[in-house]
């Protein structure tokens, strides 16, 4: 099987100062890849800098932003655009799932849940696509979830932003086919990070390490899938079900 060689590439990577975002960082650093490390928080982004220099003596950048401001998204959307070396590998990981009634919601918590789960998503992908394209070579991996695959009440924002995910990643699949350029969507079942902790929600079955979902991503670059879903057979046995019954049954047992 083809396997893709990220030996001196540049990738950046969203929502790195922990859970999938971390591994991937740490993979992608292990196969040669320089990193460009994106999240809030620069401490946590320093100490895993400092950890991928020294385990892998790669080049590794820090550049803390917070996704939600259409302000930090607009600065980081340009240096993206911008960089040189340019920007081989994007993995747009950064994300957050709100828990509850759409009628209960805040403003500034579907505002923010958007902003970072769909905006960040489209106009960071669409910042590094020129260049890419430019050279013929590049790849993204955006982040989506199960939850795109269902209309889950009480995580109705998620479960949209993610569909919208989900749709994106596949139709610029479409528009790149014929290119060096190569994306996928990875859908993962629960994950072992702080996701649940975040929403306040109990996970659905048992959580996978990061690393599985991790390397499902990359294999579906290597083989060049729009999409990948990443769960036990019980989810995704459930899930596919999910999809065959009428929209009001299965809107109603995913409560």
């Amino acid at each position: 099987m083809f396997v893709m060689d990220y030996t001196n590439w540049t990738a950046v990577v969203t929502g790195s100062s922990s859970g999938m975002g971390m591994q991937f960082a740490r993979t992608l650093a292990a196969r040669g890849a320089n990193l460009v490390l994106v999240a809030r928080d620069k401490k946590k982004l320093d100490a895993l800098a400092a950890e991928l220099r020294a385990a892998h003596g790669v080049t590794v950048d820090v550049m803390p932003a917070d996704l939600s401001s259409a302000d930090a998204l607009r600065k980081l959307s340009a240096a993206l655009a911008s960089r040189v070396p340019q920007v081989d590998l994007l993995v747009n990981d950064a994300g957050f799932g709100s828990n509850g009634d759409v009628a209960e919601t805040s403003q500034d918590v579907l505002e923010s849940e958007l902003a970072v789960n769909v905006v960040a998503v489209a106009e960071l992908t669409r910042a590094v696509l020129p260049a890419m394209l430019a050279q013929d070579r590049g790849v993204i991996i955006n982040v989506a979830s199960l939850a795109a695959y269902t209309s889950r009440p009480r995580h109705t924002i998620y479960s949209a932003s993610k569909s919208f995910v989900l749709a994106f990643t596949q139709a610029v699949w479409g528009e790149t086919i014929r290119t060096g350029v190569r994306i996928t969507a990875l859908c993962p079942g629960p994950v072992n990070t702080g996701f649940f902790a975040v929403s306040k929600t109990t996970p659905p079955g048992a959580m996978m390490d990061p690393q599985v979902p991790v390397n499902a991503a990359l294999t579906a670059i290597d083989r060049r899938r729009p999409s990948v879903i990443v769960a036990s057979p019980i989810m995704r046995i459930y899930t596919r079900i999910m999809r065959m019954l009428p929209t009001r049954m299965a809107i109603r047992l995913s409560k």
